[in-house]
């Protein structure tokens, strides 16, 4: 919980806080089979080998006894299909049958099967937006809500946060955008490079926070281009991301593919920033205003700096309050954990 919670496990924690139940399970793979405590969720770790599936239904049959009865609220579809128990709810973040086929998956065909058999083993569905429902095989016009994400910086308070002196720091002066993305293709850092290549010369400097698989590829071409207006930070603390959308002007947010919702736009909301994203997947159901949307084009993206760097940031945080924020979200959720109980 404390290494990932910038994925499912800060949906996860909300959820748990969401739940009627004064403890709850939380059942992951790990390289190893162990437990730990994280607030209101008993973390059991399920080491990932040939024989998980055994593990994984041994813990939920001992789990049953122990509590008489189990509520299964699942985030993994492969979890909810070697389940000998029907969940109750799954949550979808991006659906099988589309992200394999976006990733141009060779057994996309086979996800689709999966996908169909999966929802015919859950009870009921929760979308984190509209998008991911569109997008899922799910066609069904009930048993399913849609519940958005929140963020966990929401309780930051800057006065009691440690952090990184040795971390690249905004210069002054400057125009400072922040994103935050995990540094594979679909994220389109090399759009990024482009836009800042083009800027050298017109006082705007980007940080990109986030790891991934080609952090190292694009530190180089950043390197070889000789751009000092650019930085790929890497692995960021949450301390320091607070920082960073403190300090920044405004949040980027580019995508090709993938995105079930876009936590990083509502999180600059919450710092009071306008965000421009890129006009695609769940983006425009979570953005302000179309305004605020542009094209995967250099052109498109530095037209947009110029126009969100000009609005007012009056309505940006309210915004995030009356649809994203913790107790919303929180309440939402429990309302469905009721229903459904």
């Amino acid at each position: 919980m404390l290494t990932h919670k910038r994925g499912v496990e800060n949906v996860i924690h909300f959820q748990s806080q969401a739940s009627p139940f004064e403890i709850n399970y939380y059942l992951h793979w790990d390289t190893q089979t162990r437990v730990s405590r994280y607030e209101k969720l008993i973390c059991i770790g399920i080491k990932k080998n040939r024989f998980w599936f055994v593990t994984l239904n041994i813990l939920l049959l001992k789990l049953k006894i122990r509590n008489k009865k189990i509520f299964i609220h699942s985030h993994n579809p492969l979890m909810s299909l070697m389940s000998v128990y029907q969940s109750n709810l799954f949550t979808v973040h991006d659906a099988l049958y589309y992200l394999t086929g976006a990733t141009k998956h060779k057994l996309n065909k086979f996800f689709w099967i999966l996908e169909k058999i999966l929802y015919f083993r859950c009870r009921y569905v929760h979308f984190i937006s509209d998008y991911a429902k569109e997008m899922s095989l799910y066609k069904s016009n009930k048993n399913f809500v849609i519940i958005p994400n929140t963020s966990h910086f929401e309780t930051f308070n800057l006065n009691n946060l440690t952090v990184d002196d040795n971390l690249k720091k905004f210069s002054n002066g400057v125009t400072k955008v922040f994103a935050v993305r995990s540094i594979e293709e679909r994220a389109l850092i090399n759009l990024i490079i482009e836009v800042a290549d083009k800027l050298q010369t017109y006082n705007f400097e980007f940080l990109i926070a986030g790891k991934g698989p080609l952090l190292d590829f694009y530190r180089s071409k950043i390197k070889e281009l000789g751009l000092v207006n650019i930085t790929l930070l890497g692995y960021v603390s949450d301390a320091d991301l607070i920082q960073y959308y403190h300090d920044c002007d405004l949040v980027l947010v580019p995508a090709a593919y993938g995105e079930g919702f876009g936590l990083p736009i509502i999180e600059g909301y919450l710092f009071d920033k306008p965000v421009i994203a890129s006009n695609v997947c769940a983006i425009p159901d979570v953005i302000i205003a179309g305004d605020f949307l542009f094209e995967n084009t250099v052109d498109s993206i530095i037209s947009k700096l110029d126009f969100a760097r000009e609005q007012n940031h009056a309505e940006y945080k309210n915004y995030y309050s009356e649809r994203f924020s913790n107790k919303v979200v929180v309440s939402t959720m429990n309302e469905l954990y009721k229903n459904l109980l």
